[in-house]
């Protein structure tokens, strides 16, 4: 008996740190553009916003990427290219529980986690006779999670910065791709 309060007295094993949200692995983007502005466009509305309480929260995480993955090479004129995040939210949703004695005996799904990233980039080359261009590319991402009503706070704000890196990976990858098509006038290659 007493081995097994013992056990039952006993941490869990320390969950491995989650991995960073981090672009350090991708090349830049380089871009013909003297200045490339970054606009945080983002406003909640409605729901319960936990998107601070990650490690980092979407906006910072778009942000870094910005900074990790588009570089100014320069340009003519006033070249210039403009991210604005217009979403940049995690929304906890309650979900039905089990209440009574059936309740105490069942560790339920308790919240989900709903988060999206909206992020818009334009580019614009104004025109000095030979003519000039404008691009816009968009790309929205999202991602959900539930989590049970028992789940520890190191673990839910674990979920947070998962959630946020998940979203990051994707967005990542359509930025990229829609920079390149949409903007291709203004990537150095």
């Amino acid at each position: 008996m007493a081995t097994l309060l013992l056990a039952a007295c006993q941490s869990a094993p320390p969950r491995p740190a989650p991995r960073p949200v981090d672009f350090s692995n991708f090349g830049p983007i380089v871009l013909n553009a003297g200045t490339i502005d970054v606009v945080d466009a983002y406003r909640p509305v409605g729901g319960k916003h936990v998107e601070n309480r990650s490690a980092v929260p979407p906006v910072e995480a778009v942000r870094r990427w910005a900074a990790e993955r588009l570089q100014a090479a320069g340009g003519p004129g006033r070249v210039r290219v403009r991210v604005t995040i217009r979403d940049a939210s995690i929304v906890e949703v309650p979900l039905p529980t089990k209440k009574g004695l059936t309740g105490y005996f069942t560790n339920d799904q308790a919240q989900r986690y709903d988060g999206r990233i909206e992020v818009e980039i334009a580019g614009e080359v104004p025109d000095t006779g030979s003519g000039g261009f404008r691009g816009v590319t968009r790309s929205t991402v999202t991602h959900s999670t539930t989590v049970a009503e028992n789940i520890s706070l190191a673990d839910r704000e674990a979920t947070f910065l998962d959630i946020t890196r998940r979203m990051m990976e994707d967005l990542n990858a359509r930025l990229d791709a829609g920079i390149r098509k949409d903007l291709a006038p203004m990537v150095r290659r």
